[in-house]
């Protein structure tokens, strides 16, 4: 059973808003078991690392955290800023406790708080085994913008990875929201900060399934493309349906 389809059948007069704030109750109970707590606005829950509050900030948008969530776009969207402009990577993006020495891009956000807002979009958490690397979930597109002399720029984030087989950036397309695991009681993608993985990691919270993901020396920055280092950047998760 989903949470929104729980949600749903067992408070079905219950206010959308409030029907959202028991979905959030139940997931940050599964990924963390933290007490929940009330001040002043809709309370999402205690965290590993920090007190979240969910609150609209406009209508169909709503703010969890670090992380925006908007309804009508079907995204998520959360701050990181340019962590690597060349060498060998196995991530795309990871957290401050994550493996930074292989990572395009540095998120100042709690993993959790990304999965909250996926799962409220509907992401589906895969199913996969922790061990293999044919990874299955949710498919999203991965959207980058940032500014360059006061002028916005715009890339995919494949456009950030070059592929040294191909000789060009990663292929466009899409990647997999398979929502990392929670392994005796422990969120792993907070655990580990690894948010979107290049190489095949079932317990990141997205992976990049293209030829190649099993393959650790195969991609590095692209060089060319990235603007320099801690360059803040918007990244932006748009789910699939």
């Amino acid at each position: 059973m989903t949470f929104a389809f729980a949600a749903r059948a067992l408070c079905p007069k219950l206010p959308g808003w409030m029907k959202w704030f028991l979905q959030i109750k139940t997931i940050f109970c599964l990924l963390s078991g933290a007490n929940f707590l009330w001040a002043g606005e809709v309370p999402v829950a205690a965290t590993p690392s920090t007190n979240a509050s969910f609150q609209q900030v406009a209508p169909g948008v709503f703010q969890i955290g670090a992380v925006t969530l908007n309804q009508s776009e079907q995204s998520v969207q959360f701050p990181a800023a340019v962590n690597m402009t060349n060498g060998s990577v196995e991530y795309f993006i990871v957290t401050g406790t994550g493996k930074l020495h292989e990572s395009v891009l540095k998120a100042e956000v709690d993993p959790a708080q990304i999965h909250v807002a996926m799962l409220l979009l509907g992401a589906q958490e895969a199913s996969t085994n922790a061990a293999t690397t044919n990874i299955s979930g949710s498919k999203f597109t991965l959207k980058l913008s940032w500014k360059n002399g006061g002028v916005e720029k715009i890339a995919r984030g494949e456009d950030w990875v070059f592929n040294r087989a191909t000789h060009s950036a990663m292929s466009r397309g899409d990647w997999v929201y398979n929502a990392s695991k929670v392994l005796e009681g422990t969120f792993i993608a907070h655990r580990d900060g690894s948010i979107v993985s290049i190489i095949s990691d079932p317990l990141a919270l997205a992976n990049n399934t293209r030829p190649g993901c099993d393959n650790d020396e195969l991609w590095s920055v692209n060089t060319n493309a990235v603007p320099a280092l801690n360059t803040p950047v918007a990244v932006t998760f748009k789910l699939l349906k």
